[in-house]
């Protein structure tokens, strides 16, 4: 089920991201940043008292509390760090820039957990997770201009600055993996560390607000500056994280990591053809599609 339930995060950023990216150039405030994160709170709120605490699965008071810090660090890496600089990126960059150089998350996260959390993988999901990331490769290389000149050259420095936050975004977000998995060790439960994660994203805002008026701003026009692509992003975005959760239950963090690479080709397609605010893919996308789905199936399988 870990698997399953990193395809349904990864889709659900996709349809996150290209909202931001069609409501950005009219979105007020943070563009939906911190509805995310109430939208977050109240669905892992709801999971959690409807599915309850298994007790019996944590292993006394200190374990518990590791379980509550790690969760905390998590929700700290992702839900504040992570979270603002991928919606800063995509406002600047849009969908399917940010989100290719933002493929550095499962770069990262494959590294830490293997160094970290010392995880080991059969050849058939290492031969799924290579077809992963080489399909998220092709992408990347089939945009690159075919002018001469520096490729740097070719970059906006709007754009630049936006995929400098995607970069950053996913060294957050990576680590945040690795402190989720840590913390499910202590304490498995996938709602309350939702929870926590949330939680921490509204205490962070809270205590920055005296200091920072775009925080105050986010925290008392939450819900009249959001219009209806920042519902659906902010949507989009609370379903994803929760259940991230719930797939590094089972599943090891590079896998889940991988999995959720795919989130840029569901943004890429709906930004195209449903919302009509990104260029309609290319040959070589779509060819990385049906690669990206046979490494998929490869991991799942294995």
């Amino acid at each position: 089920m870990g698997e399953f339930y990193a395809l349904l995060s990864a889709a659900s950023f996709g349809v996150a991201g290209a909202a931001v990216a069609k409501g950005a150039p009219a979105a007020k405030g943070d563009n939906g940043v911190f509805l995310s994160v109430i939208l977050t709170l109240m669905l892992s709120v709801f999971l959690w008292v409807f599915l309850g605490l298994d007790f019996d699965a944590i292993d006394g008071a200190q374990a518990f509390l590791n379980g509550l810090l790690f969760f905390a660090a998590a929700g700290i890496l992702a839900t504040v760090f992570g979270r603002l600089t991928n919606y800063r990126s995509i406002a600047l960059s849009g969908a399917i820039r940010s989100s290719l150089f933002r493929r550095l998350i499962p770069i990262f996260s494959t590294i830490l957990a293997f160094t970290i959390l010392d995880e080991r993988y059969s050849p058939l999901v290492l031969t799924g997770m290579i077809l992963i990331l080489a399909s998220v490769a092709l992408v990347v290389l089939a945009r690159r201009p075919s002018s001469k000149g520096n490729f740097e050259l070719f970059i906006p420095n709007q754009v630049r600055l936006g995929l400098l936050f995607g970069a950053v975004s996913a060294f957050c977000y990576a680590l945040a993996y690795i402190a989720r998995k840590l913390a499910m060790v202590h304490l498995p439960d996938a709602a309350l560390g939702a929870f926590i994660g949330a939680l921490t994203g509204v205490v962070w805002y809270v205590f920055a607000s005296p200091f920072n008026m775009r925080y105050r701003q986010s925290l008392t026009n939450v819900f009249t500056d959001a219009g209806k692509w920042q519902w659906l992003a902010a949507t989009g975005m609370s379903f994803g994280q929760v259940l991230l959760f719930f797939a590094l239950i089972s599943a090891p963090v590079a896998v889940v990591a991988i999995i959720g690479s795919l989130e840029m080709f569901v943004g890429a397609y709906l930004a195209a053809f449903l919302f009509k605010s990104e260029p309609v893919p290319e040959r070589d996308i779509v060819f990385a599609t049906v690669i990206a789905a046979t490494g998929t199936v490869l991991v799942a399988i294995g």
